[in-house]
């Protein structure tokens, strides 16, 4: 609270500081006396500059003692200005050598990027603010090579899952490390839940403002993340924001506002509208559509709620025979048109001593079904001081509240759910004549819901049933950085992120459809939980940068960190509700701190991890730069002897274009060869390294009536557990082309993670059910190309075109001895499993047997034979990911799109399953299910082409996932193709404001993930290979009809003061 409160009165005071400079203003042109947009105007000696308009103007605010400005332009050579004397000024740019990129690395440290050794990307803040897409994670999609982005859902706050060059742990986090101003923060999911229930907790990057982001880094390699120890083995993420000190503004007082509105549309099946419910060309309630045409005019005595009938007498529809018609828009009709309204400030006030910016920006979203919400709530304040020449101080503090709610969204298999509650499981196949709008869905005097028989009716859940999350957020930094002398200098930052999540999961009794073992949902449950996570984090650094003569130079990095994350949490689970409509736990009679699958809700865990690290780049001549990196880690989650990390890396960078002035012949500009080696690890969780006590308040009489309070874990510690090991090595060039008309990034990485951690089940004699041990090894080995080009520069017209490649090969090389397979997610019998020699993750599933020909076998009945076992049915992994951009400016109006694509990587799929086998897809509109099918095979007992004849309805319904066929048949390449987003955006002329407060304004409109087409797959399914079923598990390529993608359309206006 002192280092709060001390933060605090720092950026107030710089609220109330005048500031005393001038203003000087001016243009910039090249050697033909053309405008250069976008010109970097910079007083020297200070972080204060602007960029030049449309017109190759700018103004920039220049602080008392300052007499120089340097005007820099990609492609032409400095131009120091001296203005002692001067209030406007023209330049003209000469040709030179290739500017230096200056771009943010590990720890905040900012170096020229021909220094590096390793691959970085930087995302512009335009790439991110002002998206109809309000989860800055999925706006990261295809912005950078190497980096693999998948959602849960295309519902409003459904968690992200990002992937960098590839997945290195079989079961540990394999996300990124999210750095927020220098500060590490917290993106984990906390999900209380199971992929059977849904995993579309959202993770908390949701609570990131991209309004007032100035920045971002993405940092893919080891070689890049070596200081950051273990935090940094899945790649690192950086940014910078505006409140943070990110941005600097040339104005002495700077404002701007913006207001956003978008629409969000999901992207559902299309369906056949020939066919009613029935099987064999006969009409039946049964949820299947197989049934009479609509066009016969057939008339039923028999309607799915004929058992309800009683309840409701008004509704004659279901009292007798009824003419069965085609209700073409009852699942469309289902959803509705989402929302999303965003309103974000800044404003900021700048000078010589120092700075203050305030952010503000309030998003309310409604998603494409009903009470499905999202609200957030994000204000930040932040600045610098100059104390004094030596000492500056640098402070951020950010208030976030995010409100989350959805209804319940379980694992669907095409018929029901397997697990918990699920809004989509029931839907995708309604029956085209069933009216689910206007049908009633709950019984007036229990509440329970009403359908055909053992299905909840999807409407019901709409009411019924709700998954949510409150997130109340802290987040504070605080630096002091004092210039020891020329060349070095000390910083101490600290930063805390600290949030408390409010969970709450619930369904009214009078659901129907569940496995036994899962029946409780049924009598109604309600899950609460309350948990609080913080975040402290401290670094002390001595940064030098010296010049040893004319041509050698030395920069170096030493420092220490300590990392202290804490996360305590309560909850409890209740069944059997008394009385509908009450959620409290107090209405429920039976109350446990165990949920129904004996997770435990309530508990408690801290790691601390203590670092020192070290970091010298040694230049020779501007051209040739050689990196040595160190870090050790003490981390508190293992015993003494196997509690200390050592992670060297080194990285070189040789730029041949400078070294030998006769390459850059005006057909190549620019040529940086790379090299680099990192090391990072993977610390095991708290508490798997001793046995410790365990507590259950409502499980403390045995079966013969003693009384038990304290008992051991299921799981057998083990003392001699050690990290997870990785180490990488990469190399890369980077060359520009043609007057930099041409730039290509290339990259190749060998990764390799060894000492895996992994849990092993036990034999139940033991008295234990697994222990966790180190075995196993991982390897991803891949390609990563960035291409810039572009065609088309001129005065009025600039043409950019841009494109990603990434491409990566895992394995898993061994596993511990005695295990063929380990299971990363999913089913025993049907899901995502590690298997030595095979690439990591693949499908394992039941398959139709062959014979030696690799003909598929036939049983008696006509149907593909099952196999008895399950075997490897496909590899999720992509062959390749390409996304390219095009970004055309006419005379200030910018057209950008960006198109996706994606080879290979097969999916499990039942949202492309369950239509086909129930009949309703689309390309099945003129297939006569009264006919008989003989299924390509051969007889298993003869070897013989198979001749027996099935009715169409039998063979697509027994012979597919829904239907007990083989689970392969369910597997579908996932080749896809998707226009990612579409804009156009427009700064209107700056004339329209003169004499006004305002400077500029902009407006820009913008679709993201307006099409898409799994190009093997049913068209009209609308399957997305992008969601996930899984959350942030590292399993991939499954899709249990969650919930499906959307399409989101928007517009901005926004004003700069």
């Amino acid at each position: 609270m002192k280092k709060l409160s001390l933060l605090l009165f720092v950026l107030l005071g710089l609220a109330a500081t005048g500031f005393a400079q001038k203003t000087v203003t001016g243009s910039v042109k090249d050697p033909k006396g053309e405008p250069l947009i976008g010109a970097n105007v910079i007083v020297q000696g200070t972080d204060i500059g602007t960029v030049t308009d449309i017109d190759g103007m700018f103004s920039v605010l220049v602080p008392p003692g300052r007499s120089a400005i340097s005007v820099t332009y990609i492609g032409f050579a400095e131009q120091v200005i001296d203005i002692s004397n001067l209030t406007n000024v023209s330049v003209t740019m000469t040709e030179g050598q290739l500017l230096d990129e200056v771009v943010v690395t590990a720890l905040g440290i900012k170096r020229d990027k021909k220094a590096l050794g390793y691959a970085s990307t930087t995302v512009g803040a335009d790439e991110l603010a002002a998206k109809p897409e309000t989860d800055v994670a999925r706006a990261l999609a295809g912005r950078s090579p190497g980096v693999n982005i998948a959602s849960s859902a295309g519902l409003a706050g459904s968690g992200t899952k990002i992937n960098i060059r590839g997945v290195s742990t079989i079961s540990g986090n394999s996300q990124p490390l999210w750095v927020v101003d220098g500060v590490p923060i917290n993106t984990s999911a906390n999900e209380n839940n199971n992929f059977n229930d849904g995993n579309i907790t959202p993770t908390r990057n949701l609570d990131i403002d991209p309004n007032n982001i100035a920045s971002m880094s993405i940092l893919r390699g080891l070689a890049a993340t070596t200081q950051y120890g273990s935090q940094g083995r899945n790649g690192v993420i950086l940014i910078s924001t505006k409140t943070g000190g990110g941005a600097s503004s040339a104005k002495k007082y700077t404002a701007s506002f913006s207001q956003s509105y978008g629409q969000i549309t999901a992207h559902i099946p299309e369906y056949q509208n020939k066919w009613a419910n029935g099987f064999d060309g006969d009409y039946g309630e049964f949820f299947s559509n197989w049934g009479v045409l609509f066009s016969d005019n057939f008339e039923a005595s028999v309607h799915p709620y004929s058992e309800v009938k009683s309840v409701f007498p008004e509704l004659e529809v279901i009292q007798g025979k009824y003419k069965v018609v085609n209700t073409p828009n009852n699942v469309k009709d289902f959803f509705q048109k989402g929302h999303a309204y965003t309103t974000s400030f800044n404003a900021g006030i700048n000078g010589d001593i120092g700075s203050f910016n305030v952010s503000m920006s309030k998003l309310s979203e409604e998603g494409y079904i009903k009470n499905n919400n999202l609200d957030r709530l994000n204000l930040s304040i932040g600045g610098t001081a100059n104390i004094s020449s030596k000492l500056k101080l640098n402070g951020s503090f950010s208030y976030i509240k995010t409100d989350f709610s959805s209804p319940t969204v379980g694992a669907g298999l095409g018929s029901n759910s397997n697990g918990g509650p699920s809004v989509f499981a029931n839907l995708f196949y309604t029956p085209r004549n069933m009216d689910i709008m206007n049908l009633p869905y709950q019984h007036p005097i229990t509440g329970a819901s009403v359908y055909y028989r053992a299905i909840t009716n999807p409407r019901w859940l709409l009411e019924n049933s709700s998954q949510g999350s409150f997130v109340n957020r802290f987040m504070a930094m605080m630096s002091a950085n004092y210039k020891v002398n020329d060349w070095l200098s000390a910083t101490y930052r600290v930063g805390i992120d600290s949030y408390d999540e409010n969970q709450e999961y619930w369904v009214q009794k009078g659901s129907v459809g569940y496995p036994s073992d899962v029946s409780a949902f049924g009598t109604g449950l309600l899950r609460t939980s309350d948990g609080n996570n913080v975040i402290t984090d401290q670094n002390f650094i001595l940064t030098g940068q010296k010049n040893v003569n004319d041509d050698i130079d030395v920069t170096f990095n030493v420092g220490v960190n300590h990392r202290d994350d804490q996360y305590a949490q309560t909850g409890l689970e209740s069944t059997n509700q008394v009385v509908f409509g009450l959620i409290s736990h107090r209405n429920f009679t039976t109350t446990n701190s165990r949920d129904l699958r004996q997770n435990n809700l309530s508990y408690e865990r801290r790691r601390i991890i203590m670092g020192a690290y070290g970091d010298v780049t040694v230049g020779y001549k501007n051209y040739l730069y050689l990196n040595v990196a160190a870090r050790n880690d003490w981390a508190s989650s293992h015993e003494k002897d196997y509690r200390s990390q050592f992670y060297p890396g080194f990285s070189v960078s040789f730029v041949p274009t400078d070294a030998f002035e006769s390459l850059a012949d005006g057909f190549m500009d620019f040529l940086k060869l790379r090299a680099g080696y990192g090391t990072s690890a993977n610390f095991a969780d708290p508490y798997n390294t001793r046995s410790r006590l365990t507590l259950n308040a409502t499980e403390t009489v045995d079966g013969n009536g003693n009384v038990v309070s304290l008992g051991l874990p299921s799981l057998l510690a083990n003392p001699n557990l050690r990290p997870e090991l990785q180490s990488e090595l990469e190399f890369g060039l980077e060359s520009k082309f043609l007057n930099n008309r041409i730039g290509i990034d290339f990259s190749w990485y060998n990764r390799k993670a060894e000492d895996q951690i992994i849990e092993r089940p036990l034999d139940p004699s033991t008295g234990y059910s697994s222990t966790f041990l180190n075995a196993g090894t991982v390897t991803n080995k891949g390609v990563e190309i960035g291409l810039t080009i572009n065609p088309v520069s001129t005065k009025n017209i600039n043409w950019n075109l841009r494109a990603n490649f990434t491409k990566n090969v895992s394995k898993v090389v061994d596993l511990p001895e005695g295990s063929e397979e380990i299971l990363i997610g999913g089913f025993t019998n049907l899901g995502s499993f590690a298997i030595k020699d095979q690439p990591f993750g693949v499908i394992k599933g039941t398959y139709v047997e062959k014979d030696a020909n690799g003909n598929l076998l036939v049983n008696s009945n006509g149907d593909w034979k099952i196999s008895s076992e399950i075997g490897i049915i496909g590899d999720p992994n992509p062959d390749f990911m390409l996304s390219g951009f095009s970004d055309l400016t006419v005379y200030g109006l910018t057209l950008s799109a960006q198109l996706d694509f994606v080879k290979g990587g097969d999916i499990f799929s039942y949202s492309a399953g369950t239509p086909i086998g129930r009949g309703v897809a689309k390309e099945l509109e003129d297939f006569n299910p009264t006919i008989t099918v003989i299924l390509p095979g051969v007889l298993e007992e003869t070897g013989e082409p198979n001749n027996i004849p099935q009715p169409a309805s039998g063979v697509f319904f027994n012979n597919t996932i829904i239907g007990g066929g083989a689970d392969d048949r369910g597997i579908y390449d996932g080749t896809r193709l998707r226009l990612r987003e579409v804009s156009v955006s427009y700064n209107l002329p700056k004339s329209i404001f003169r004499g006004t407060f305002i400077e500029s304004a902009s407006i820009s409109l913008v679709g993201n993930n307006m099409w898409y087409r799994a190009v093997n797959t049913p068209a009209s399914s609308k399957v997305d290979p992008d969601r996930t079923a899984f959350g942030t598990n590292n399993a991939t390529g499954f899709d249990f009809l969650g919930g499906p993608s959307a399409a989101r359309y928007g517009g901005t206006i926004k004003f700069n003061f």
